[in-house]
């Protein structure tokens, strides 16, 4: 049974050697499939990468400088509104002459340009400087065109991420400044050298966004010295935008809220001083100030130092403030029983009886007054008598009503014209601000 058992371990073990054996002869003799002799960009691949090393920057003379045609073609933009930061989805060209990397087309068969990865060849380590996010800051993998002269050509896609410098002073047409700063990480000023394609920027791919429009954009291209705190003189290009907020249906609820609470506060004034209209207005309107001064606050993210529209609401509060006490004050004089002094009597009366104030402030004002006004003066026995009744409480208040409107509507015209932000209120902006 035993010698059964290993005659039978036997005959497996000289089956599976035949086999293996077998497989192996028939590889030996089917070798490698031949295709150098028949494929020139074979030939010219194994030509060129046979001692290539992409790590060394590929000139004969480490001092002669690498011109880095570079430039950017945007596609579309994000903006995360409460953090400031702008996402620029693009496409980065970038194009050089690499030494290494030429050939006669004649000697493989008329071939004039290879397809190459970015990894197979000697690339910038071109980053960007002042990145929002850690992920995405260097070029990423690609392909790559070359050419029998030893050009290089990659087109990366690529996302730059940086936080920008906010402007709210013409909220809700409020900007941001935008730079990305990108230049080698590792390489010297004398080591390379940016060289901008056509003016850095090519726009005509560029889709747009619904919240925030590039209103201007700038390339500049300069070199950093001391870069991380050594001697070492690094190119860079900065390419710089200003984004303008776009006008939308929340923005027109605050600046018609303004208008409204303007109308309100000279509608207080025009009222009677009498009715109790006038008063529950005064109220409502110095209680709707406040409401929309702290929803505009948390709309801006508390940035109101600046911001236009912000110091409008505050000087229009004020006058609603200042109507609300000039009404309790003027309904106050109204109850008054007490003789009008004379000084006040003799002034208002003067005024009250001219030609100006008999049309504007009385005809239109109260009529009623017009009227007991032309009956009272058809008896002048004593002049002073006269004028000690005629100027009564009521009209110092309709008086004093009257210049407090032409006031303060003077004060909103001016308002207006200083703090209302319009879409062309943030066009000057200047790049160095």
């Amino acid at each position: 049974m035993i010698l059964f058992v290993l005659s039978l371990i036997g005959y497996v073990t000289f089956v599976d050697t035949s086999i293996i054996l077998n497989n192996y002869e028939v590889q030996e003799s089917l070798g490698c499939k031949e295709i150098e002799s028949k494929s020139a960009v074979l030939q010219l691949r194994r030509h060129l990468f046979c001692e290539y090393i992409e790590s060394i920057r590929p000139v004969s003379d480490h001092r002669t400088t690498t011109n880095i045609q570079f430039g950017i073609i945007p596609k579309f933009i994000n903006v995360q509104d409460r953090e400031s930061v702008m996402e620029l989805h693009c496409w980065t060209i970038l194009m050089w002459e690499d030494g290494h990397l030429t050939w006669e087309p004649s000697r493989f068969n008329d071939v004039n340009f290879l397809h190459v990865k970015s990894n197979e060849v000697w690339i910038p380590d071109i980053m960007i400087h002042n990145s929002n996010s850690y992920d995405e800051n260097e070029i990423p993998f690609t392909n790559c065109w070359v050419s029998s002269t030893g050009k290089v050509k990659c087109v990366v896609t690529t996302r730059y991420m940086v936080k920008c410098l906010r402007d709210y002073t013409w909220w809700p047409y409020d900007l941001q400044n935008c730079t990305i700063q990108i230049g080698s990480w590792s390489h010297s000023e004398e080591e390379l050298k940016f060289v901008l394609i056509n003016t850095g920027i090519i726009m005509n791919e560029f889709q747009k966004n619904l919240a925030w429009e590039i209103v201007q954009f700038n390339v500049t291209t300069y070199t950093e010295s001391f870069k991380f705190g050594i001697d070492l003189t690094s190119p860079m290009v900065s390419f710089h935008f200003i984004l303008q907020r776009r006008f939308n249906a929340t923005h027109a609820i605050y600046l018609s809220s303004i208008i409204i609470l303007m109308i309100m506060t000279l509608t207080t004034l025009w009222l009677s001083i009498k009715s109790t209209e006038r008063m529950i207005l005064a109220n409502l309107n110095f209680i709707c100030h406040l409401l929309f001064l702290e929803e505009l606050y948390w709309e801006i993210h508390g940035s109101s130092a600046s911001t236009m529209l912000m110091k409008f609401f505050v000087k229009s509060l004020a006058l609603a403030c200042f109507t609300l006490i000039i009404t309790s004050i003027l309904r106050h004089l109204l109850e008054l029983t007490t003789e009008i002094p004379t000084w006040i009597a003799t002034r208002t009366s003067t005024i009250v009886k001219s030609k100006i104030g008999r049309i504007l402030l009385v005809s239109i004002l109260d009529p009623k007054a017009s009227a007991e006004l032309e009956t009272e003066a058809e008896d002048n026995a004593n002049l002073v008598s006269t004028k000690k009744n005629e100027a009564s409480w009521k009209h110092v208040v309709m008086l004093i009503s009257w210049i407090n409107f032409l006031c303060i509507l003077l004060i909103y015209i001016i308002l207006i014209s200083i703090y209302l932000p319009t879409r062309s209120s943030g066009n000057s902006y200047n790049f160095n601000t």
